[in-house]
């Protein structure tokens, strides 16, 4: 397999002001960040973290590069210090979220860009799409009429300059929302009652690399193929992939098996950062 980089980021900001109203997550996400790039080092020579001043004391003796890195603070752009990580890399890559488990060696192998999955559930874009397109529409990276969107739970380029176009058209998004933001509000507030939540920041990372990839006819290699969730269910845990979805990551049953696993295959780093867990309680709360 070719040897490639593979990076992490990690901003607490969210996680620390109650990120989905559940409250610190710091503790579990350490836990969960630290069992994610635990396994990676198994399979991959070449692996870095960047993460905050929080998050770096509690994982800087991790088995990899830990790059220190001043992220923006922004809770409801969540996504946008993984976009800001992926804009600084100078060679090939693939971006993991922390709440990815690569538990065998995987050969993510692509030519241009590598994503996860198709993220089949359009409910979460059709609104958000709706908003968007009043201001842009006519742009070159921008087409409002897909039905689907390639999830980056795992992202990967190797055509640089097709990273550039991303990240500008991520910033170009970003731009559209912070200055809009009063008719934004208005927009969630004439949504509510639909059933499903507004996530802008899927719309910023992963609809728009879908429309940009489309507008340019290019075909992502995918990771975990499959047309239905139970295709793409059935084939990650084929191959010993499991991404933890959203707020489900959180749940006592997934927290808890986390840090058994942890004690378990990876006791020495964990019974390191168990002690700076215990020391600093008061931040975890």
């Amino acid at each position: 397999m070719e040897k490639i980089k593979l990076i992490y980021s990690l901003n607490t900001y969210p996680i620390t002001h109650n990120r989905w109203n559940m409250g610190n997550k710091l503790k579990d996400t350490i836990y969960m960040t630290a069992a994610s790039i635990l396994y990676s080092c198994q399979w991959y020579e070449e692996v870095e973290l960047y993460v905050d001043d929080i998050g770096y004391a509690y994982l800087e003796t991790l088995p990899c590069k830990v790059t220190l890195v001043d992220f923006d603070q922004n809770s409801e752009l969540w996504m946008k210090p993984k976009l800001s990580v992926i804009e600084n890399q100078n060679t090939p890559f693939i971006h993991i979220d922390n709440d990815v488990f690569l538990k065998k060696s995987i050969a993510m192998e692509f030519d241009k860009v590598l994503v996860e999955r198709k993220d089949i559930a359009y409910h979460n874009y059709k609104d958000l799409i709706t908003f968007f397109d009043q201001y842009c529409n006519g742009m070159m990276f921008w087409n409002p009429k897909l039905r689907y969107a390639w999830s980056c739970g795992v992202i990967g380029f190797k055509d640089l300059e097709l990273r550039d176009d991303f990240v500008n058209g991520y910033k170009v998004l970003e731009d559209v929302f912070e200055k809009n933001k009063n008719d934004y509000e208005c927009f969630k507030n004439s949504c509510n009652g639909k059933g499903w939540y507004l996530e802008p920041g899927l719309l910023l990372e992963q609809y728009n690399l879908t429309s940009l990839l489309s507008k340019k006819d290019i075909i992502p290699a995918v990771l975990i193929p499959g047309e239905s969730h139970q295709k793409q269910s059935s084939y990650a845990n084929e191959i010993g992939y499991t991404h933890l979805f959203g707020a489900s990551k959180y749940h006592p049953k997934n927290i808890n098996k986390i840090e058994e696993l942890l004690n378990e295959k990876f006791n020495a780093h964990y019974k390191i950062i168990k002690e700076k867990v215990n020391l600093n309680q008061t931040v975890m709360v």
